[in-house]
């Protein structure tokens, strides 16, 4: 009896993994399942190297809009609105930082520890068109950030907002440079955005004399009535350069905040991000009474809007956000390389010493095995090679590894597969 009773258990045990798998895919968190974002030539890449795109929304300035930085709008972005990243705007002059630094940074504080508890990306803004002028500040702010939350895969950082009609050699790379040491000092990992004159348009400008530091992308920043094709060439010629863009900030109407909603050049402006594969934030969560705002004025700080409560911007992004965010997409994607292919969970879960790695082909194909550590990095590849349809498995050897959280990926004609490891030496 004792025998079967073991297998019994194996096979009760198999079934669990499988079921638990299924609920982490459904329910991962997009750091969870994105893990340490980096540069890679012109894109961000997720923690395997594959380019990503994250959409979101951007909060108000912190001094004027403070009703929003908080766990339940965090908590309701995420949930109603799928988004993958907020942007939190620190308000520096006007009454904010410069004046009252504790207060402006404890609101920050606030949204930088809600996303990292709902598994969001936060965009740590230095919200100023004068910030080399206030360097000392800014650096003051980083600094205290990237003690606190530089070892969260969660943050990526906006050195300078929108620079003003100044020189890109003279002021704001020089400005950038200075700062962007200060947080490599205490944070060697997370991505730093960085602004270019003329409110963060001239990304040309700057990829023809890029800073030098690894995990630099630009922040591009755009209003669909104003900035038109011209801007989208701008960003071209920069991609071309071989920089990253991301669009931290831009909004459906006129520069001004107001105006005409420009439909068709939203449009073009989606379109063009989707195709290069750059992540966004849409200015602003806000009531204020503009075309920008996503809320209708004395829509709640807590989140629960109803559609009443959203303007037709907000309207609009929403929608897109909910198309392309969609947890359901990400389901319907992995059912569809199920068709293809299947990759069971190792088995044992965790080991210490080796492990079955078992998958299933439908067809005769090419696949590849790679192990990555729990910072992305590549560390092996174990197969590349031909199998022939049906079920296959393997006993993966981990003896020259040290303890700690793995994944493996399985890549069949351009369709990934990944699972988490846990290797107890």
């Amino acid at each position: 009896m004792l025998p079967r009773l073991k297998i019994l258990l194996y096979i009760l045990m198999f079934f669990a993994l499988k079921i638990n798998l299924f609920s982490q895919t459904i329910d991962t968190s997009i750091v969870e399942k994105y893990g340490q974002l980096r540069v890679e030539g012109n894109k961000i890449v997720n923690q395997f190297g594959t380019p990503i795109v994250l959409r979101g929304m951007s909060l108000f300035w912190s001094q004027w809009m403070a009703q929003y930085y908080n766990e339940n709008c965090i908590k309701w972005l995420k949930e109603d609105w799928k988004c993958t990243v907020v942007r939190a705007a620190m308000g520096v002059e006007m009454g904010g930082y410069l004046e009252n630094p504790t207060t402006e940074i404890n609101k920050i504080k606030k949204v930088i520890e809600a996303c990292i508890d709902e598994g969001l990306y936060v965009i740590v803004d230095w919200h100023d068109h004068h910030a080399h002028e206030n360097e000392n500040a800014a650096i003051e702010f980083f600094k205290e950030i990237a003690t606190l939350y530089g070892n969260k895969s969660n943050i990526i950082y906006e050195i300078y907002n929108e620079p003003e009609q100044i020189s890109w050699k003279n002021e704001v790379k020089p400005y950038s440079e200075r700062v962007i040491n200060e947080i490599r000092s205490i944070d060697s990992n997370n991505i730093i955005l960085v602004g270019s004159p003329t409110w963060s348009q001239d990304v040309d400008i700057a990829a023809n004399d890029p800073i030098i530091s690894k995990n630099i992308a630009y922040a591009l920043h755009f209003y669909a009535a104003t900035h038109k094709q011209y801007l989208r060439d701008k960003a071209k010629n920069a991609l071309a350069k071989g920089v990253a863009l991301f669009v931290s900030e831009f909004g459906t109407c006129e520069a001004n905040g107001s105006g005409i909603l420009d439909y068709g050049e939203m449009d073009e402006w989606l379109n063009f991000m989707e195709e290069n594969k750059i992540s966004w934030c849409n200015w602003s969560i806000a009531d204020k009474q503009e075309t920008s705002s996503a809320l209708m004025p004395g829509a709640s700080g807590q989140g629960g809007w109803i559609d009443t409560q959203i303007t037709e911007s907000g309207k609009l992004i929403k929608q897109k956000i909910l198309v392309l965010n969609t947890p359901t997409n990400i389901k319907q994607e992995k059912e569809i390389i199920e068709k293809e292919f299947n990759l069971l969970q190792n088995y044992p879960n965790p080991f210490n010493s080796s492990t079955i790695i078992s998958f299933s082909i439908n067809k005769n194909s090419n696949i590849k095995f790679d192990i990555y550590n729990s910072l992305g990095e590549k560390v092996q590849n174990i197969l590349n090679g031909n199998y022939i349809k049906g079920d296959h498995s393997f006993t993966l050897n981990f003896l020259e590894y040290s303890s700690g959280n793995y994944f493996l990926s399985c890549e069949i004609e351009n369709q990934r597969k990944i699972i988490k490891m846990q290797y107890l030496r």
